[in-house]
């Protein structure tokens, strides 16, 4: 006669579940976090370390990669702290990044300078700056992306200055972002776009 397993309860199946769930969407939801638990990974044709300030400054074809993080440039000056990186101020023609936010959802950019601030989950494009992400652009002359606060601020104070954006059609499934006002220092809740008159730069990755 064959032994019946025992069922769990109804409440502790649940729970069980639940749990699986939940750690099944850390990767993605998590993963600008992680990358900062991730080795930096950096090469180019010269360096020059300040070990005494925490400072190395690359230059040549620099590309830097932690974790989801992928960075381009002629020019790098990275700030580190007890083996993190804090800091990273990009300079190219253009200089680029990519990045997973805590979404998942993979944000590019490029400038021609790039100041990624690391702990605070922030990047500041200055210089003919280009934002993409879920398909929407934006190109402003400084463009100010908060990964962690979901918050875009294009545009500055410099007179005639312009911000432009492009924002793709949602499925009705899909996430309906509100549109954002394009006026200069505008600071838009929804997802960066671009213009259409210029084809976006491929960032690689």
């Amino acid at each position: 006669m064959s032994r019946r397993t025992p069922r769990l309860p109804m409440r502790l199946e649940s729970l069980i579940l639940f749990c699986t769930g939940v750690w099944l969407l850390i990767p993605a939801a998590w993963a600008s976090q992680a990358d900062r638990a991730q080795p930096i990974d950096v090469a180019a044709n010269e360096k020059v370390t300040d070990y005494k300030n925490g400072t190395s400054i690359y230059t040549g074809n620099v590309i830097i990669n932690q974790g989801s993080l992928h960075a381009t440039g002629s020019k790098a000056t990275l700030y580190v702290k007890d083996g993190q990186l804090v800091r990273a101020v990009l300079e190219g023609s253009p200089a680029t990044f990519q990045e997973l936010d805590d979404k998942g959802l993979l944000v590019k950019g490029d400038a021609n300078n790039a100041n990624y601030l690391a702990q605070e989950q922030k990047v500041i494009l200055t210089g003919n700056a280009q934002l993409f992400r879920q398909g929407d652009t934006l190109d402003s002359q400084q463009i100010t992306y908060d990964m962690k606060a979901e918050v875009v601020q294009a545009g500055g104070k410099a007179g005639g200055e312009r911000v432009h954006v492009v924002i793709q059609p949602r499925g009705k499934n899909q996430t309906k972002n509100a549109e954002p006002n394009t006026t200069p220092s505008a600071t838009p809740s929804a997802s960066p776009e671009k213009p259409a008159q210029t084809p976006p730069q491929t960032v690689q990755p």
